[in-house]
């Protein structure tokens, strides 16, 4: 019920066939609907842009629609690869760029601090559908932003932004299916746990970034 409320606004708004999709999909480990997965995501996007907390179950269902459905593909890259954390080498480029907008969103904060609407709330929902029309421009815009930090922390994110963008090299999708947007979700939520949990950055007397 905890999955199929992640789904909806309001548990009783899901609808019967919807359910029994779902509870033969778990009972008989088929394939996950491709209609749970965009239900998730339209509700993970509001969560995002409205900044709440991602619901758990509804990252986790992103999660096992790609590993599941990749796994009964024969597709065993993409399975091992979507992980219930952070994969910072993941091998798909819409998660990379969901990592890349986590990271922008951070540094912004960290430079400017609360500014109310932020990157996130402007640009999720379009970077999460067109990433190369606006990651570009966001990353030209986070030179502004690391001319306002110390140099240790400025040089750690740039660190962090060079890393991914290794990673992408060109390859930076110009839109995104529903899948793909799904796994850019995957890959920002992921990065921002990781922000926020094992990634804690301060700064020596020095003004070099430390890693706690």
């Amino acid at each position: 019920m905890a999955v199929i409320g992640a789904t909806v606004r309001e548990l009783g708004d899901a609808p019967a066939p919807f359910i029994n999709t779902m509870l033969r999909s778990a009972l008989h480990g088929g394939p996950i609907p491709r209609t749970a997965m965009a239900k998730a995501l339209q509700r993970v996007r509001v969560d995002i842009i409205g900044d709440e907390t991602p619901n758990h179950a509804r990252m986790g269902l992103l999660r096992a629609y790609h590993v599941r459905n990749s796994r009964l593909r024969g597709d065993d890259v993409m399975s091992d690869a979507t992980k219930p954390y952070l994969n910072e080498q993941h091998p798909s480029p819409p998660y990379q760029c969901g990592r890349l907008m986590a990271i922008l969103a951070k540094l912004q904060q960290d430079a400017l601090g609360n500014v109310g609407a932020g990157v996130v709330q402007r640009y999720y929902a379009s970077a999460s559908t067109t990433p190369a029309l606006v990651l570009g421009r966001l990353t030209r815009t986070s030179q502004f932003h690391l001319a306002k930090l110390t140099p240790g922390l400025a040089h750690w994110y740039e660190d962090r932004i060079g890393e991914i963008y290794g990673r992408l090299r060109d390859a930076i999708p110009k839109t995104l299916t529903p899948e793909e947007q799904s796994l850019f979700a995957l890959g920002y939520y992921q990065q921002l746990v990781d922000l926020r949990t094992s990634k804690k950055i301060s700064v020596d007397p020095e003004g070099e970034s430390i890693s706690e």
